[in-house]
C-alpha cells in the first residue's frame, strides 16, 4: 500500500495535552473529540508527536494521513473518536471533519484524509 496526502496549508499551535502523530488535533491544542464541540472541534491534524507546550504542525489543506481507529471504508466520512485519541472513526453527512480517500482494514493503519470543516448534526 503507498500512503500520501497533499499538505496545502498548515498552522502551528502550542500543545495543551500530549500530541500523538497523524491525529486530529482541536483548536485547544489537544486531540480533536467528536462530542466535545467548540474548542476540541478538529483544526487539522498533526504532522509529529509533541509534549505539552511544544510546538506542532498541524495541517488544516487538502489532506494528510490520519490513524485509524477502525475499519473505515473508502470514500466514508470521518470524524475523530470519541475516546478523545484523535484517531480516526467513520462519521456521517451530518457528523464529520474529513472523507477518507483510502480505506483502513484494522485500526492502527494510515489512511490519506481530506480535511474539511468539522460539521456537528
Amino acid at each position: 500500500m503507498r500512503l500520501q496526502h497533499e499538505k496545502r496549508h498548515a498552522t502551528t499551535v502550542i500543545a495543551t495535552a500530549a500530541l500523538s502523530a497523524h491525529r486530529f488535533v482541536g483548536y485547544n491544542g489537544a486531540h480533536a473529540s467528536a462530542t466535545a464541540g467548540g474548542g476540541a472541534d478538529s483544526q487539522g491534524v498533526s504532522e509529529t508527536a509533541a509534549h505539552v507546550g511544544a510546538a506542532v504542525a498541524v495541517v488544516t489543506g487538502y489532506s494528510y494521513l490520519v490513524e485509524a481507529s477502525a475499519a473505515i471504508a473508502d470514500n466514508a466520512f470521518v470524524k475523530p473518536a470519541a475516546d478523545g485519541s484523535g484517531r480516526a472513526v467513520v462519521g456521517s453527512i451530518t457528523d464529520h471533519c474529513g472523507r477518507a480517500l483510502a480505506a483502513a482494514t484494522a485500526a492502527g493503519q494510515l489512511i490519506e484524509v481530506e480535511i474539511l470543516k468539522h460539521v456537528h448534526p
